[in-house]
């Protein structure tokens, strides 16, 4: 019973320290909070601005907070880059007051031409709340060093030292605060896109599979990161320059006969839900010029972002030779010069030669042809319509191997023909019907098993 009581005595004493040292954190950090807003040089916070006005010797911009973002109203109305004016609002309400900041606290006129804020170039202005009450901060010169520049509030003595980036913040163009998003989709969301060129249609769709597949101008598997990679070219690229505010004059730019339009669906969409088109290049400002359905600009965008639009199917096709389960197979033959192997997979999925009864095969070495077999990558496509196969030696082929998975009987071909120009072996798969053009090491690798 005494080591009881001795027990619930202690748990009484460490309770109440923990609730006195609880007490003194929450003082200490109350406190904390008392001298930062005490030493703010604006009483409010950046969620509490909604509007924004930057105004310099020859410029005015006016911006807004909306439901979805900010908005620039003036000199344009278009969509605001939300995290550079987020940024902006943190830099400048986080400047202080305490005395550490006061330069002068009561300047008179030559104080203030000797900050530059007899007559100042930069003024911002925030409003805040609901009745929208304005706060002026005026912007005079960089200070000689420290990194800081002087600035005062609009009907108020004291003139501050604000940090220069600040300042720098409030100077920016309004290039600096526009939203340069090129696409505003999001890719993973995307399931379908049509490349139209002049002398080409690609399209490519997204099935319920989730595996990408061509149907233009060839239908085949297509590879999910070349297609992800055009998507992201686009969604990660910012607009190089905002060359007019509307769509007159395309032809100026070449982007009445666009050399290529790209047309993006998002999931569940029937028509198209953006299309961008590109026009000519400028050689002076290293760009292309571009339009887009979901807004009214001529843009230019950079040169690496309209490289990336594939120029043929090829380029965003499955270069993979072999897509199936390799432990589904039942049946591989390989044949050449007359001879043939043949492995066969028993009840008990162990390899065998020539049939179930026949020559029990080690497993790992099956197993490591068929990893080999399905490392090879496709190195170009050829043709897709071959026409005499004897030009490519592939009628008779000079080798071919037919693999059989489980439930199916017709196989899996590969036929090796003859050498091509580039040093790679020419090939033609069932599935793709195309020849192609493999590395030479597929040809060895079949000869190490007849």
């Amino acid at each position: 019973m005494r080591y009881f009581k001795t027990t619930f005595m202690w748990i009484i004493v460490l309770a109440a320290m923990g609730g006195y040292s609880y007490i003194d954190f929450e003082s200490a950090r109350i406190d904390e909070k008392r001298k930062d807003e005490a030493t703010r040089l604006f009483p409010f916070y950046p969620k509490d601005v909604l509007a924004i006005t930057l105004k310099k010797e020859q410029s005015l911009i006016e911006m807004e907070r909306w439901d979805d973002g900010w908005r620039i109203v003036t000199p344009i109305k278009a969509k605001a880059d939300s995290k550079a004016v987020e940024k902006f609002l943190g830099y400048v309400t986080d400047s202080r007051n305490d005395a550490d900041y006061v330069m002068d606290p009561d300047p008179l006129p030559e104080r203030l031409v000797e900050f530059g804020l007899a007559k100042p170039t930069v003024k911002v202005t925030f409003k805040i709340g609901k009745d929208l009450k304005p706060y002026t901060m005026v912007f005079g010169d960089r200070a000689p060093a420290m990194g800081v520049a002087f600035a005062r509030i609009e009907g108020k003595k004291p003139v501050y030292r604000v940090l220069s980036y600040v300042r720098g913040e409030a100077n920016k163009d309004i290039y600096y605060f526009r939203d340069k998003t090129v696409l505003r989709l999001n890719p993973v969301k995307i399931d379908q896109v049509t490349i139209k060129r002049p002398d080409v249609l690609i399209r490519a769709k997204l099935p319920p599979d989730g595996k990408w597949a061509l149907e233009k101008p060839i239908k085949a598997r297509a590879d999910h990161n070349k297609v992800f990679e055009l998507f992201g070219a686009f969604a990660n690229a910012e607009v190089k320059e905002f060359i007019s505010e509307t769509k007159d004059h395309l032809e100026r730019y070449g982007l009445d006969k666009p050399q290529a339009e790209l047309l993006l669906w998002e999931s569940g969409d029937s028509e198209p839900t953006v299309s961008i088109k590109i026009g000519d290049r400028s050689p002076q400002k290293r760009g292309f010029y571009c339009v887009m359905s979901d807004r009214d600009a001529i843009m230019l965008l950079e040169e690496e972002v309209v490289h990336a639009v594939p120029r043929q199917a090829k380029e965003i096709r499955s270069r993979q030779l072999f897509y199936f389960d390799k432990d589904t197979l039942k049946r591989i033959e390989i044949r050449a010069d007359g001879r043939e192997t043949v492995l066969v997979k028993d009840m008990e999925k162990e390899w065998r030669r020539n049939n179930v009864s026949g020559e029990k095969l080690d497993f790992n070495l099956v197993k490591s042809f068929l990893d080999d077999m399905m490392a090879f990558e496709i190195k170009d496509f050829i043709t897709d319509d071959p026409g005499d196969m004897k030009e490519y030696g592939l009628n008779p082929p000079a080798m071919q191997v037919l693999m059989w998975p489980e439930g199916s009987v017709t196989p899996i071909s590969l036929s090796i023909g003859s050498r091509a120009p580039s040093g790679y072996i020419y090939a033609y798969t069932g599935l793709e019907k195309t020849v192609l053009a493999l590395d030479e090491g597929v040809e060895r690798l079949l000869k190490t098993k007849l």
